[in-house]
């Protein structure tokens, strides 16, 4: 093969155009060239599948035949049939004799008129003019993945190990003409495997497909988001459209629809209120929110009723009542204006609890509100006051990194030892 230089294997490919130019299907599927040959040229498949004098022979197996009866010699079939392993022996005897002993031009044997198998015509080369739109979790778009559009460069480039080859390839002058053209011959493999890089990075710019996830993101984005699911479920049907923007125009057809259906609605409401223009149309739009804002109104007093007797819930109704005159958007959630209305929690008792009897009054009054039992409270004490101890001063960031409980138990602690005099900030 021209292109990776390991040895041909049918079927391979035959260029039309050049003297003698071979390659394997591997470097033909990537597009090989090379100074003299280009992937645009008219190509032959080479193949020995084919039949020359019988249709139930092919080559492959004429070839197999007439060197088995030259390494078994005539009238061994069953051996013979052996080495060639897709026929028996009857079958074997059977076409030796007809082909190559019963014929009018022995000992070569008689080619059949017309021939079985007409010469193959060269392919031309056919370029497809549409750009590759591959879906983002399939196979070809992982492999587009890891391109650095600054750089210019793929993460993990193509054959990302091809300098491993010439890496200890260094030219003397004392080499033989044979080590020299091998050397020769490997810089060449390399250098097809640094055209083979630029050739996919050419691609990568000239279809758009630099950081395709990216524009991917972005093009969902600017969808609606009724139209974003219709989209995704349609996705994998890109594949098989005939234009490259034919999804997009699909999409677009799409929006389209449901924009009218959505106005075709809005025309059945009006024409159901009576509603036979644009004016009238404006008019009854406007006397819809007169409407709904005295409908609003109107439900103040069943609001109100039910908080009298309830200063506590009557000042909440209050404060959201002047939150929505000023504009703010409540959405039935209070907790973004107010204060929450909820009871502190009623002091723990600390009786017969392991600790108590090492606290003073002060301190049982202050681990009883805020819910801390004597041990737990003696041991947070303890780490505190030799940290303070130890720098000569403590921060309430510090001490919420020493004490791993509630922020707003620590800042209590943190005031409360302050407070007494324990430590000092």
């Amino acid at each position: 093969c021209k292109g990776c230089g390991t040895d041909l294997v049918e079927p391979y490919v035959r260029c039309a155009e050049c003297n003698d130019y071979k390659t394997c299907l591997e470097c033909f599927s990537r597009g090989f060239e090379s100074d003299e040959h280009l992937n645009n040229h008219k190509y032959q498949i080479i193949t020995n599948q084919f039949a020359i004098f019988e249709h139930s022979w092919n080559a492959e197996e004429e070839v197999k035949l007439l060197e088995s009866l030259a390494d078994c010699g005539p009238g061994n079939w069953h051996a013979i049939a052996a080495q060639v392993k897709t026929k028996s022996a009857v079958e074997c005897e059977a076409h030796y004799m007809k082909c190559y002993v019963v014929n009018a031009k022995y000992p070569l044997p008689e080619m059949p008129n017309p021939q079985i198998r007409p010469p193959t015509i060269p392919i031309p080369f056919k370029p497809c003019e549409d750009p590759c739109r591959p879906l983002p979790d399939s196979h070809r778009a992982q492999n587009m993945a890891g391109y650095l559009a600054t750089r210019g460069d793929f993460q993990e480039e193509y054959d990302n190990y091809a300098e491993w080859d010439v890496r200890d390839v260094y030219f003397s002058s004392e080499d033989k003409p044979i080590l020299k053209n091998l050397k020769l011959a490997v810089v060449k493999i390399y250098q097809s495997r640094l055209q083979e890089r630029a050739r996919r990075k050419q691609i990568i710019r000239k279809f758009g497909l630099i950081n395709n996830s990216n524009h991917m993101l972005r093009y969902v984005r600017k969808l609606p988001t009724e139209l974003r699911e219709i989209e995704e479920k349609l996705r994998p049907f890109m594949q098989i459209q005939s234009h490259p923007i034919a999804h997009d125009l699909l999409i677009q057809g799409i929006a389209v629809e449901m924009e009218l259906k959505k106005k075709i609605k809005k025309l059945m409401v009006y024409r159901a209120n009576g509603v036979s223009s644009f004016r009238g149309s404006k008019l009854y739009e406007k006397l819809k929110q007169q409407r709904e804002s005295s409908k609003l109104k109107s439900n103040y007093m069943s609001e109100i009723l039910p908080c009298l007797h309830d200063p506590a819930a009557l000042a909440q109704w209050l404060q959201r009542q002047g939150a929505m005159e000023a504009g703010l958007r409540t959405n039935g959630d209070t907790s973004l204006i107010l204060p929450s209305m909820r009871k502190p929690a009623p002091p723990i008792d600390l009786t017969d609890l392991p600790g108590v009897e090492k606290l003073n009054a002060v301190e049982k009054e202050f681990c009883a509100k805020t819910r801390l039992v004597p041990e737990a409270y003696l041991a947070y004490k303890a780490s505190l006051v030799h940290d303070f101890n130890r720098h000569g001063n403590l921060k309430l960031a510090s001490a919420r990194n020493i004490v791993k409980i509630d922020v707003n138990k620590t800042r209590k602690l943190y005031d409360f030892l302050i407070e007494q005099g324990h430590i000092n900030s």
